[in-house]
């Protein structure tokens, strides 16, 4: 009997495909199941950045603490929220742009599929799947899921 190949489904999956490692930094590209062109990434920190917006734009998952403002400014559309409209912001975009395969993206140095479950404590809690050895783990913080990507991409 074969190896069963670990999946991940969720409406906020994301493929991040590491492409090259130059100066203990990654490189590569962020894929979504909402849009057939991927998110470039210069570093670990623009990968980072760049998640939580798309994170903060899908309204999911929902942050566990909100950015603390000294002069108040009006939400961008997509953040407010509207007690007659029920609907997941994330719903909508699904509607809107359909829903993509993305775990057969593949970065020339090692691929991870990863599901953030929860935005709490000012980080990420979630799984993810090594693609190249088929292990699925759990993560409590972004910084965890940072150190098992490099150790995958060290072969640890």
């Amino acid at each position: 009997m074969g190896d069963a190949k670990q999946m991940l489904f969720a409406r906020n999956l994301i493929s991040i495909c590491v492409d090259s490692n130059e100066n203990a930094d990654f490189q590569g590209n962020v894929w979504h199941q909402y849009s057939d062109d991927p998110i470039s990434f210069k570093s670990v920190t623009n990968m980072l950045t760049m998640v939580d917006s798309l994170m903060d734009e899908w309204d999911f998952p929902q942050k566990g603490l909100e950015q603390r403002e000294f002069v108040s400014t009006e939400r961008p559309r997509h953040q407010r929220v509207d007690v007659a409209d029920e609907e997941l912001v994330i719903d909508k975009v699904q509607k809107r742009h359909g829903t993509r395969n993305i775990q057969n993206k593949k970065g020339k140095l090692g691929t991870f599929i990863v599901q953030i479950a929860f935005r709490q404590n000012a980080t990420w809690q979630g799984n993810v799947v090594v693609v190249d050895t088929n292990d699925k783990k759990t993560f409590s913080s972004a910084m965890e899921l940072i150190r098992i990507m490099s150790d995958s991409l060290k072969g640890d």
